[in-house]
């Protein structure tokens, strides 16, 4: 009689296949994706490393090529967009008491916000397939932000759905809040010196600060 064997078990949680299989379910649509991700404080710090690495040395970058004040702001506003998600959505997990959850939903959500990279690159692809040759560029990069932005929102509600165990309009408040918040910070980069504009940027347009 054969004792000991189990059915195969996939990833462990947190661990590198574990974490790329529940992107993949995550990023699909499956729920059970969630249980693929760790639930503590260091899974949290874990998944933020990446970005704060990636954050590091475009702000070296930056300061090398251009160590101007427009620079700087370019920087802290960039940083901005990294830590306002995981404040705004912790505020929102205390006050409805889904602070147990945070941690978990808040590592998903960080590793799955790779998987909007992906999506961009499929998006060029499909727009350079699909769109006419001629097509004024300005407009191509108002279509392929427009595929890429859809995706992330529809992907920051549902993993903020399942993550905090919210309802319909819940999960779409986080979404707002979360949009509210850089919308407020990226207005104020742009009203205060030195005029950061950080939508022109992500639409790919020209910069009032570029050479004429």
């Amino acid at each position: 009689m054969m004792q000991g064997r189990g059915v195969p078990q996939g990833p462990l949680p947190n661990s590198a296949g574990g974490i790329f299989r529940g992107m993949m379910l995550l990023g699909r649509g499956r729920r059970e994706g969630l249980n693929c991700f760790g639930a503590t404080q260091d899974s949290v710090l874990t998944a933020l490393a990446p970005r704060v690495a990636l954050w590091l040395v475009g702000a070296l970058l930056t300061l090398v090529q251009a160590p101007t004040g427009l620079s700087g702001t370019k920087i802290l506003f960039s940083l901005c967009l990294v830590l306002t998600p995981i404040i705004v959505t912790h505020q929102l997990a205390r006050l409805w008491g889904r602070e147990a959850l945070w941690p978990r939903y808040m590592t998903a959500a960080l590793w799955c916000d790779w998987l909007v990279l992906f999506v961009m690159l499929i998006a060029v692809a499909v727009v350079a397939m699909v769109l006419p040759a001629g097509l004024n560029a300005v407009r191509s990069a108002l279509i392929l932000n427009g595929i890429v932005f859809a995706y992330n929102l529809w992907l920051t509600w549902f993993i903020a759905r399942v993550g905090l165990a919210l309802g319909v309009w819940r999960a779409i408040l986080v979404v707002l809040a979360v949009a509210a918040a850089i919308l407020v910070l990226g207005e104020a980069a742009a009203v205060l010196p030195p005029h950061y504009a950080p939508w022109q940027d992500f639409l790919a347009l020209p910069s009032a600060h570029a050479p004429q």
